[in-house]
């Protein structure tokens, strides 16, 4: 595939931003020739090339920086921080790369009767086109990969509708769910790096994801609404179980391929990792009295002493409205929002360094002080409060990246379940559908200790030592944690409080999964008492990204829109839910 990859650009000039120049070129020539494709090796590229679209780290930093989840650090401003060259990459990946593998691949497979490898395409091509909806509202799509059709040849294909794509990807589920009825397993389970062939891995994730478009357009009342999931719970086959969790495993190989998970290399080599966001880490270390027990499988501290740090080198901190961090201090913006807003730390106490929201200033020698991707979900290094030290070691530190991209997890199903049941009145408990919620984040989140070797002595203390399988949480705080939201859920006296409730413990369970969090915030405006901007005036706030300039540049049927404020097609609350 490399010679293909070679003409990307050219790729998506003909199939979806085409130059008249190129008019007599009708043959795809990023395209795959089904007649001399290999099954396996295609199948292959549509997985990884799924991976890349499903995974980008370009969406991931855009969608939870705007959701609080990760530092959003590039300007004071929204307009400054992103623009429209931002998703050039992820729309070749789409449009040059994804789409035409699936296409080639489902011509290829369809005839010589690889039904449930068929629908498992399907599958992957209907997730991608509700990320892009949710990114960007109207897409190509009908008229999108004919630029090499020498009966319809369309160069300057136009935009489908939001509502029109997604209801496409529905009927794409369909049609899956329809090959999977009955059908068999992949004939080899090393062909499917998902669900290691199972017919019923997907079956269950195409369930699942047409119960994820219900919840997501309720405002709108689409994708079947209430109807659908009502029907899922009666079925009961959705993702309900780690078991079932869609999720793409990656490794620990450190090249030739490097095949580890991007958060790894960002932290573990030799470069100063991203910048980590202070509210998200305050939400789970201190907003509620104590610690969520996944702070430490979520976040590395390299530097647990900060206030000893920026005594002993104040010129490492940037905080904007202070010179050095200061407890005492808080922008009165913040103070409006809430009296225990973090201020240029995540916690003072606890030595958890990031950046508070939208600060886009420069750089101080801070690398070696900066909280890190933790254990948990990039495969790095489990916080075991004793060994903090620097993690710039050329990737041999934590579960050297073997970590996974939560694509979806059964603890969302149960978030968006109780979601569904406060706000469209579905069937089910709430409070219960929470309960299972947060104990199946839990679960899958002290699963990777298993990444780790527990064994490992992290201190002397004669007559006991001290070894990292000792530091980890207890069982009794993690039920502790539940107890506790719990009883702040019958407490609330609304349920708007409830939703509020449910809303900010699915952000936690989202750890690694930009795109659900960022559509969460957009649908319903909650949880409350989010970070505001570090400036006063950040303008705006995102609703749907500018369309790449890819697009926008070589396609005369496209034109920019006119800014950032413009919704989704499923998102209709008005402009007061500005976060």
């Amino acid at each position: 595939m490399n010679l293909f990859k070679k003409f990307a650009l050219a790729m998506i000039v003909l199939s979806v931003a085409a130059c008249t120049d190129l008019d007599e070129l009708l043959e795809n020539p990023n395209g795959v020739d089904p007649s001399r494709a290999d099954a396996v090796s295609l199948y292959n590229s549509v997985q990884l090339n799924f991976r890349n679209v499903a995974n980008s780290q370009t969406v991931y930093r855009f969608t939870a920086g705007l959701a609080r989840m990760n530092g959003e650090i590039g300007g004071f401003t929204y307009q400054a921080t992103h623009g429209p060259t931002e998703f050039d990459g992820l729309w070749n990946d789409v449009y040059a790369d994804l789409f035409p593998d699936i296409d080639a691949f489902i011509s290829l497979a369809e005839p010589i009767g690889l039904d449930t490898e068929v629908a498992s395409a399907k599958i992957m091509k209907a997730y991608s086109l509700m990320l892009l909806v949710d990114l960007f509202n109207d897409v190509p799509l009908s008229e999108a990969g004919l630029g090499a059709s020498p009966d319809n040849q369309i160069l300057n294909p136009t935009a489908d509708s939001g509502e029109e794509v997604y209801n496409a990807a529905i009927a794409l589920l369909d049609e899956a769910l329809a090959l999977l009825d009955g059908g068999s397993n992949f004939a080899s389970a090393s062909f499917d790096n998902f669900y290691g062939g199972s017919v019923t891995g997907w079956a269950t994730l195409a369930k699942t994801m047409k119960v994820r478009a219900a919840v997501t357009t309720r405002l709108v009342g689409g994708a079947g609404g209430a109807g659908t999931i009502n029907s899922a719970l009666a079925e009961g086959d959705i993702i309900d179980a780690n078991s079932e969790n869609f999720e793409f495993q990656y490794g620990n190989n450190r090249a030739n391929p490097d095949n580890r998970h991007p958060f790894y290399p960002n932290a573990y080599e030799a470069s100063d990792a991203q910048y980590l966001s202070n509210w998200y880490m305050w939400l789970l270390a201190e907003s509620k009295g104590f610690p969520d027990p996944r702070t430490r499988y979520y976040f590395y501290r390299q530097e647990t002493d900060i206030i000893g740090a920026y005594e002993d080198d104040p010129n490492a901190f940037d905080c904007i409205q202070t010179m050095t961090p200061d407890p005492d201090f808080l922008p009165a913006w913040y103070e409006a929002v809430s009296e225990d807003m973090p201020y240029c730390l995540g916690s003072y106490s606890q030595g958890y360094f990031g950046r508070d929201h939208l600060n886009g200033s420069g750089i101080p020698p801070d690398g070696q002080l900066r909280t890190v991707y933790g254990l948990y979900p990039g495969g790095g290094k489990f916080d075991d409060g004793i060994t903090n030290d620097d993690v710039q070691n050329a990737g041999v530190d934590g579960a050297q990246g073997a970590g996974i991209a939560p694509l979806w997890q059964a603890s969302f199903t149960h978030f968006i379940l109780a979601e569904a049941a406060l706000t469209m009145g579905t069937d089910g408990d709430a409070r219960e559908f929470l309960e299972l919620g947060i104990e199946l984040s839990q679960e899958r989140v002290r699963a990777f200790e298993s990444l780790v070797d527990g064994s490992e002595q992290v201190a002397m203390a004669p007559p006991v030592d001290v070894f990292v399988e000792d530091t980890y949480p207890a069982d009794s705080t993690f039920t502790q944690y539940v107890d506790y939201v719990l009883d702040e859920y019958d407490a609330a006296s609304s349920d708007e409080e409830r939703l509020g409730i449910v809303a900010r413990e699915y952000l936690i369970a989202l750890y690694g999964n930009g795109i659900e969090a960022y559509n969460l915030y957009r649908r319903t405006c909650l949880p409350g008492q989010i970070q505001p901007a570090i400036d006063p005036n950040p303008g705006a706030f995102i609703r749907s990204a500018l369309y790449p300039s890819v697009h926008v540049n070589l396609n005369q049927n496209i034109s920019q829109k006119d800014g950032f404020t413009e919704p989704v097609f499923w998102d209709t609350n008005d402009a007061s839910c500005n976060y």
